[in-house]
């Protein structure tokens, strides 16, 4: 059986706007440089989210710790989900990957528990037959779970394709051995970003090819 393997944020979830207005937040409540665009957002992010953090001026040598600025992150983003919306086009490319029999997961660096309940907010749980995040709010760790479910259930790399909208999901991919990835420029990283790193890029989950 084919299984689709679906990122979550940036991928299904278009949170990249709330993403953006939490961070020009916090930068501007420590007096940090602040006001970054929906496009400069997209050129700068990127995994480990630390190494983000640091790129637009956060210092984690002394004072304040990674650990507490992702607490404060987290739970801003809660506060604020039920304002986001599913990416265009998810709808139809996700009941096409159904109406083909394949099987759909999604694979997040989200919290297990703050991911099962988004999905349940959204109403699309029961779309997916495993749903798959980490195990604490730091965004690591997600290849090592994948790889776990696929031994779990016998999933074969080579049966599969991968969805998501950053160059990190292009890497789960490649390290869990799938081939067949695309990464979709509508979500945490741009178009030139993308494409730097990959040659599968598209613009629009509607462009995916299943």
């Amino acid at each position: 059986m084919k299984t689709v393997i679906w990122d979550f944020n940036g991928t299904i979830i278009d949170d990249v706007q709330l993403c953006l207005d939490i961070e020009n937040r916090m930068l501007r409540e420590r007096n940090m440089h602040a006001g970054y665009t929906l496009q400069q957002y997209r050129d700068l992010f990127c995994f480990p989210v630390i190494d983000y953090y640091k790129k637009i001026g956060y210092d984690f040598s002394s004072g304040e710790t990674y650990e507490h600025v992702s607490v404060e992150f987290n739970e801003a983003y809660d506060q604020g989900f039920s304002s986001c919306g599913l990416v265009d086009g998810f709808e139809e490319k996700l009941a096409e990957s159904r109406s083909r029999g394949y099987q759909n997961v999604i694979l997040s660096a989200s919290q297990q528990g703050r991911l099962n309940e988004q999905c349940r907010q959204l109403g699309i749980s029961g779309s997916f037959q495993e749903i798959i995040g980490i195990s604490d709010l730091l965004a690591a760790g997600k290849i090592e779970r994948a790889r776990r479910w696929f031994h779990q259930f016998g999933v074969r790399p080579e049966d599969c394709i991968y969805i998501g909208d950053t160059v990190h999901d292009m890497e789960t991919a490649q390290a869990l051995g799938i081939d067949r990835y695309t990464l979709v420029a509508c979500g945490h990283q741009s178009l030139q970003v993308l494409q730097k790193a990959a040659d599968q890029v598209v613009s629009s989950l509607r462009e995916v090819q299943l």
